[in-house]
């Protein structure tokens, strides 16, 4: 049943100063993202003809960072549910960020240091207890700092500011990890071209608890009832068909977003013909067109529905894709360029996602609050961290056996121009699910339009 909202504050306007500090975690969890998705798989197993070392093989590396990401996936509800009940000096949510930051900046740069210098199963156990590491910490920064959000204000354009300004940051530290990582990996290799970004995201990713002055705050938080409890939560988190129906578009969304980085370094060197560090150049330049284009997505946001906003995104991420399959087929400019425009355009709607969607979590966290009384911020961002993870493992899974099909060589790299048509439909799956959801971009909207659906 929904119930009537309380007569509670919506809550001051965020300033500029917090909004910055607070999103400075968006840094590391770029950088880290960005070069991990990008060269991973091009450090483990490049093409043969390309002459680096191969370290373990292609069907290999697909099942340990699809593991990996799975596993990854599961314990973010759990680090939601235990930053909600924790209680401390400090607050909920910093004392996570502020603990499990070095441990994510050391486990990131060993990624880079296999045992042997050569392929070896070594090698995947290796990687995979690195992975292990990596993906805990990183979930123990990412679901508590999400979390913060929906408690900096319940205003819609707060919301929507405050994530606006997280994608520009965020864009950064994919413009660090995405345009500096081919160019330093050149220069001083893998693992030192980790530790130097890595560095950088460390600092800013500590910095971003100044951000979030939270402590002493909370008296609501209830003591943890344990396990029962966590179960109960999720099953009531999953039986909502709203939630699934957000679920399942974002798992088939962002996924598009992992293909593109995985595959740009393949298809830099295999199908234009490019350096490496070209990849990198072309990385950097499409994070660019995002942080330009997300000032026009941000005056979309204050004008439409974020729903009717994000069906939008996701007919222009679909177009844009199929764009790129015949890259190298239009008879005007050289591939390469024909690559910077079409990656260029269909980059656009990107940041258009990436600051609605967590808008649009914390419309469900009000809309939890409806019809069960209760704030679980950070339980709310671990389901969006699972769902967004699995589609992470599926993209290992995808791009592996696209490219055992169909051929990841100069000879034969129909696999690396597949992953496009991949996306395209990924994104056509998305808007069909989709459809389902219509929350409201306030309590008072979400109440008239989920009303008459009380059981929902």
């Amino acid at each position: 049943m929904i119930n009537q909202p309380e007569n509670t504050k919506e809550g001051t306007d965020v300033k500029l100063p917090q909004a910055i500090l607070y999103n400075l975690a968006a840094i590391p969890m770029n950088i880290f993202d960005t070069v991990l998705v990008a060269w991973a798989m091009y450090f483990y197993v490049p093409p043969a003809d390309m002459g680096r070392i191969q370290y373990l093989p292609l069907g290999i590396i697909g099942i340990v960072l699809a593991g990996g990401r799975i596993l990854d996936a599961v314990t973010d509800p759990l680090i939601g549910y235990l930053s909600d009940n924790t209680r401390s000096r400090w607050g909920r949510r910093r004392p996570f960020v502020a603990l499990s930051m070095p441990i994510l900046y050391g486990s990131f740069i060993f990624i880079w240091l296999p045992p042997v210098n050569g392929n070896s199963m070594l090698n995947a156990v290796y990687l995979a207890a690195v992975l292990f590491i990596y993906y805990w910490s990183y979930t123990g920064v990412l679901i508590p700092w999400f979390a913060y959000l929906p408690e900096m204000s319940r205003k819609n354009d707060t919301r929507v500011k405050i994530t606006t300004v997280g994608v520009i940051i965020g864009v950064v530290g994919a413009l660090i990890g995405g345009g500096l990582s081919g160019p330093l990996m050149e220069k001083i290799g893998f693992f030192k071209m980790a530790l130097v970004l890595g560095a950088v995201g460390f600092i800013s990713g500590e910095l971003s608890i100044l951000g979030m002055p939270e402590a002493g705050r909370h008296p609501e938080v209830k003591e943890n009832k344990g396990i029962k409890d966590f179960f109960k939560i999720l099953k009531e988190v999953f039986g909502d068909k709203q939630v699934i129906s957000f679920s399942g578009m974002i798992i088939l969304a962002q996924m598009t977003y992992q293909l593109m980085l995985m595959n740009v370094p393949y298809f830099t060197t295999l199908i234009l013909n490019r350096r490496e560090a070209d990849a990198s150049l072309l990385m950097g330049q499409i994070i660019i067109i995002m942080a330009v284009a997300a000032p026009l997505w941000y005056l979309m946001l204050k004008r439409y529905p974020k729903r009717h906003v994000f069906r939008l995104i996701l007919i222009l991420m679909g177009l844009g894709f199929l764009g790129c399959y015949f890259i190298g087929s239009y008879p005007l400019f050289t591939p390469y360029v024909q690559a910077n425009i079409l990656f260029s355009l269909t980059i656009i709607p990107f940041g258009g996602m990436f600051a609605t969607v967590l808008a649009l979590i914390a419309d469900i966290t009000d809309y939890d609050e409806l019809k069960y009384g209760k704030r679980r911020e950070a339980v709310y961002y671990g389901v969006y961290g699972i769902v967004r993870k699995t589609g992470w493992a599926l993209c290992s899974l995808i791009i592996m056996i696209a490219f055992t099909l169909f051929g990841y060589s100069k000879d034969n790299p129909a696999g690396v121009k597949a992953v496009w048509l991949i996306c395209a439909a990924c994104c056509i799956a998305a808007l069909i699910v989709f459809i389902p959801y219509k929350l409201g971009d306030s309590k008072e909207e979400t109440l008239q339009l989920m009303n008459p659906e009380c059981g929902t």
